[in-house]
């Protein structure tokens, strides 16, 4: 082939793919349908906004109120627990002795305020009147004795020094019998008021301080504080747990009802009602609308948390959060789930519940 025409030909072949190109590149891209359909806005005048399904009771985010390692988990995900039921038990051996410890003080505040009570024994009676007996028959032998030395000290006989010795016996006999007479006598008047008072209150305090190993050892068994449902279980036998601020354990919910908290932009808040009637779908499940009743308005508006991704949303905005009750969902609405939540601004409301807003 004659090279003068080579290149020639490679240029027309080289144009004629780029044609080609360019003319493939300018088709216009066929229309394709999304994986999953988009929600319908059911009404004319809506206000829209992303929801998110909680329980009738709000998530009761259940922690441990006091260090320690768990011992057992009681409950399982998806188990009814009724209030007051245990939910899992921290490690209460040592609250166990405290408790042993307590409640031997008190049985012994308990003998000491009864033996107090119970004073004189009949045993304590007759040594006393024995020791009394004994102390007035001494006192009668020293009289005696310093009468006799009275006489022969008249008549010179004896002298001043075994006088005083005989005078100083027979006073310390005398004081002695006193000292026996007034013992006896206290002994049979019982306990004293005032002693007894001392020993009922060293008896409040131990049954207080039982009392309280009680509670402390109560308190390592975390209960359900309503009638629920277990949502999730973040805790296992043997981990150690803490009481920091946040730190969830387990999850708990009334899902006999299922509520959706709604969030509206503070831009569409004029148009907003308490009461207006409300349709939502599951997300990814455009053909099973669900039917939504309002329950309350919480007024307090907060920063935006819950962002539905489409181009047009604003970010740097504050949102009022509504709560609807989910009536007869024909799918299943798991907790957790964002719903598409569509409220009919066009609605006439006959008689406006505005005094369910909390």
């Amino acid at each position: 082939m004659n090279r003068t025409l080579l290149l020639p030909m490679l240029a027309v072949v080289a144009f004629s793919f780029m044609s080609w190109h360019l003319a493939k590149s300018h088709q216009p891209t066929p229309d394709v349908e999304p994986p999953v359909a988009p929600s319908r806005n059911p009404f004319v005048n809506t206000i829209a906004g992303a929801g998110l399904v909680e329980p009738r009771s709000e998530n009761i985010k259940v922690a441990a109120v006091v260090p320690g390692t768990v011992a057992v988990v009681c409950v399982r995900v998806g188990q009814q627990v009724e209030p007051g039921e245990v939910l899992f038990k921290l490690d209460d051996r040592q609250r166990q002795a405290d408790l042993v410890v307590q409640r031997a003080a008190v049985a012994e505040a308990e003998a000491n305020l009864r033996r107090a009570r119970q004073a004189p024994r009949t045993e304590d009676l007759p040594p006393s009147a024995a020791r009394l007996e004994k102390a007035q028959a001494e006192l009668a032998a020293q009289k005696d004795l310093w009468d006799r030395a009275k006489e022969l000290v008249s008549r010179k006989v004896l002298s001043q020094e075994e006088f005083f010795q005989r005078q100083q016996a027979y006073l310390a006999a005398k004081a002695h019998c006193s000292q026996v007479e007034a013992e006896d006598v206290r002994l049979r008047s019982g306990t004293w008021q005032e002693d007894l008072a001392v020993l009922e209150a060293q008896l409040a305090r131990a049954q207080s301080l039982l009392r309280q190993a009680e509670m402390e050892l109560d308190r390592l068994q975390i209960r359900a504080p309503i009638r629920g449902t277990v949502l999730k279980v973040d805790v296992r036998p043997g981990e150690y747990v803490g009481t920091p601020p946040g730190q969830t354990l387990l999850v708990l919910g009334e899902i006999e009802q299922l509520h959706v908290r709604v969030d509206i932009d503070e831009q569409d808040l004029p148009r907003f009602r308490p009461g207006l009637p409300g349709t939502g779908y599951v997300r990814g499940d455009a053909n099973s609308p669900i039917e939504l009743k309002f329950v309350r308005v919480e007024p307090y508006a907060e920063p935006k948390k819950s962002l539905t991704n489409a181009g047009n949303e604003r970010v740097d905005t504050r949102v009022l959060q509504v709560v609807y009750a989910l009536e007869n969902p024909t799918s299943v609405v798991y907790v957790g789930q964002q719903l598409d939540v569509f409220l009919d601004a066009g609605a006439v409301l006959v008689n406006s519940p505005a005094a369910a807003v909390e």
